[in-house]
């Protein structure tokens, strides 16, 4: 068990104003089975009333809009989070599990992807427990790519960073999914925090044997206690921290700034 402390900054900022926007920023920690959230502050500047909700994923989401012309926006969020050193979510309804079975979006397989899995089937044939098809598919990921910081874009998809042999936790996650999914394994991509990272982060909670458990292959491991989970969905899109509507603006530069302390 830990308690993690952590803040969260976005700032945006416009080449020209901005007349009016929409937003939903996907920021808050849910409980589940291996995080509890005790305490939270929320900061947006211009000041503006907002009202929280869940999304269609059970995602905690902030929805708001600013009516009034602006040319920065920034949002800044609190908080802190016990952790525990569990990683199996048991009791998973296989009924509601349908969306992460099958291609979708950004992790849809192409040529490069397809023909990795045919190099995985003939070694995975002899691996009858899930989990640890899991930990080999992700250990030949991990051998296969190497990180490089902006090497992709926010829209590139798993088989171009698979084709570029290279990417970022978003890639990692995206192509770690298409291939459990292309192996008959529901996956669902986990938008969150660690300790030491400095920015948001990216991994795969997989179904093996009726559980979610939840495994990072940008570091080649099962996620611990320094995780703090804040949204899953089929891709990075379904649980972006943020998202909006404006009317004006021009171009727009995006500065995150993210701290995550551990403590016990």
């Amino acid at each position: 068990m830990a308690f993690l402390n952590y803040e969260y900054k976005m700032k945006i900022k416009y080449s020209k104003p901005v007349d009016k926007c929409y937003f939903t920023i996907k920021s808050i920690p849910a409980d589940d089975f291996r995080q509890r959230n005790i305490s939270y502050e929320i900061s947006i500047n211009p000041y503006v009333q907002y009202s929280e909700g869940v999304d269609s994923f059970g995602n905690i989401q902030i929805i708001g809009q600013e009516p009034e012309s602006h040319s920065e926006f920034e949002f800044v969020i609190k908080g802190l989070v016990e952790t525990y050193q569990v990683n199996v979510q048991g009791g998973v309804n296989t009924g509601k599990i349908g969306m992460y079975k099958y291609p979708y979006g950004k992790c849809i397989p192409g040529e490069k992807i397809m023909g990795f899995v045919d190099e995985l089937s003939a070694e995975t044939k002899g691996l009858t427990d899930e989990k640890e098809k899991c930990r080999f598919i992700m250990n030949q990921l991990y051998e296969r790519i190497r990180y490089e910081k902006g090497s992709t874009e926010i829209e590139t998809t798993a088989e171009e960073a698979f084709a570029n042999g290279k990417g970022v936790c978003q890639d990692y996650a995206h192509i770690y999914i298409s291939l459990l999914r292309t192996f008959s394994i529901p996956a669902r991509y986990v938008c969150g925090l660690i300790v030491g990272e400095g920015q948001s982060h990216a991994w795969v909670e997989a179904v093996c044997d009726g559980s979610f458990i939840a495994f990072d292959p940008t570091h080649n491991r099962e996620i611990t206690d320094e995780y703090i989970k804040l949204g899953v969905g089929r891709d990075a899109t379904d649980c972006a921290i943020n998202r909006g509507v404006m009317w004006g603006g021009g171009l727009q530069t995006q500065e995150i700034e993210c701290i995550v302390e551990k403590y016990y």
